[in-house]
């Protein structure tokens, strides 16, 4: 059951609306004031915020600010009056989705509500990034969406290619057609061509039934051939002639079928050096080449690590019944300081032990339990204690033993940061 809450001062109007929601099969929560608002957003899980836009204590584009800064993000809708729609469109260049003008309308409203929820349901678990090179990976998206061309992924592992490909799928013409995604290095040179062209029962020993393979079932819309590298050279020259021809035949079958695909392919690897090494073809590397994204690392998009462990932890707290209020101070500056080497997979598998064995309402370093640069010649079992004295000095050391600045980028007090330098006797 989907649960919203609605910020109104006017109490007749609000309990209106609430109990129409209600009867649509909807929880709700009524506040009257910008700061319960922030308690109650702060306490509970909400599927969409309605809010008015003028409030006893300010206008609910503070609130918006202070969710961006908190890393909330969940779909707000404004109501306003019909004068003050310029401030309802400064409300969604902060991030409300969409504003009703009053009097508002229930069928209207609840119209809106039901596709803001049902596309937030649809949605992929991802968070769209704000760094600068997250930006412009998305501007080359839109841009090649459309453009029906074959494209290239090229990145480190777990930076996110699978869903790069379902983007690209999803802002395309062949929206409404099929997409599909394979492990390249799932498909055996045995099976090859039953997995791309599908087979006929009886074809082979295990063909118990007719089979329409990858190209077939996807036709019309997009192909998404993960790890590329990892497909055999025989299976390479498969591929190539079917993407050549736009034609396939069905193993045990004299009958060729035509297919009209989009293709998107991923890979780690560099394949100029295994063109060069004899083990990718050329001629089929140009074909699946004719656009090369790069997916940055998430090392590349720090401005992106925080709002993306707020992202995951949201996720996985709804999946696991659990509720935290956030990470504390320490826990944030060691998501900033840790390497990320296996990039945005990583972090979510680090938020989702941290959500299953936390006991407090803050998630700690602790609870992490990541590795900070800590010296390498000290490899040895570090406490928890040792760890957050580690991260203490070392960001003493980046900022010149200022502690102003070491307390900013910590995002800690310069009381808490001087309890802690005494705690472990840095200082006296």
């Amino acid at each position: 059951m989907k649960t919203i809450l609605i910020i109104e001062d006017d109490i007749v109007f609000s309990r209106s609306i609430s109990n129409w929601l209600v009867k649509k099969g909807m929880k709700t929560e009524c506040v009257a004031t910008l700061a319960n608002a922030r308690k109650a957003i702060g306490q509970k899980e909400f599927d969409l915020i309605l809010a008015d836009l003028r409030l006893p204590d300010g206008n609910s584009t503070s609130l918006l600010k202070w969710m961006n800064e908190k890393y909330y993000s969940i779909p707000f809708l404004i109501m306003t009056n019909y004068g003050q729609v310029e401030n309802a469109v400064t409300a969604m260049q902060l991030g409300a989705i969409n504003y009703l003008c009053k009097p508002v309308q229930p069928d209207n409203l609840l119209a809106l509500i039901t596709e803001i929820l049902d596309k937030n349901d649809n949605e992929q678990e991802f968070y769209r990034g704000e760094s600068p090179k997250a930006h412009e990976m998305y501007r080359l998206i839109e841009m090649i969406a459309c453009a029906d061309i074959s494209v290239l992924l090229r990145g480190a592992s777990g930076t996110g290619k699978e869903h790069i490909a379902a983007e690209i799928h999803a802002r395309s013409h062949r929206k409404n057609k099929p997409y599909l995604a394979i492990d390249c290095g799932a498909i055996s040179d045995e099976l090859a061509a039953s997995e791309f062209f599908g087979h006929q029962k009886g074809a082979f020993t295990g063909a118990e039934s007719d089979k329409v393979g990858l190209f077939r079932a996807v036709n019309g819309g997009t192909l998404f051939l993960d790890e590329i590298g990892n497909l055999s050279y025989k299976t390479q020259m498969l591929l190539l002639r079917a993407l050549q021809e736009k034609r396939c035949k069905p193993v045990g079958s004299t009958k060729e079928y035509s297919f009209d695909i989009r293709l998107v392919a991923a890979t780690n690897e560099n394949l100029e050096k295994a063109i060069g090494e004899g083990r990718f073809r050329e001629d089929l590397f140009h074909r699946l080449n004719e656009f090369t994204l790069r997916i940055p690392t998430l090392a590349e998009c720090r401005e992106d690590i925080l709002p993306l462990a707020y992202f995951f932890l949201k996720l996985t707290c709804a999946k696991a019944h659990k509720s935290f209020r956030g990470f504390d101070r320490l826990a944030e500056a060691a998501l900033l300081e840790y390497p990320w080497p296996g990039n945005i997979r990583e972090l979510k598998n680090v938020i989702g032990r941290a959500v299953l064995i936390c006991q407090e309402q803050w998630i700690s370093v602790s609870d992490l339990n990541i590795e900070i640069s800590l010296p390498k010649e000290e490899e040895t079992q570090w406490t928890e204690e040792e760890k957050e004295k580690a991260l203490l000095l070392q960001t003493l050391e980046k900022t010149g033993d200022n502690r102003s600045k070491a307390a900013r980028l910590l995002n800690v007090s310069r009381t808490t940061l001087y309890e802690k330098l005494r705690k472990y006797h840095i200082i006296d």
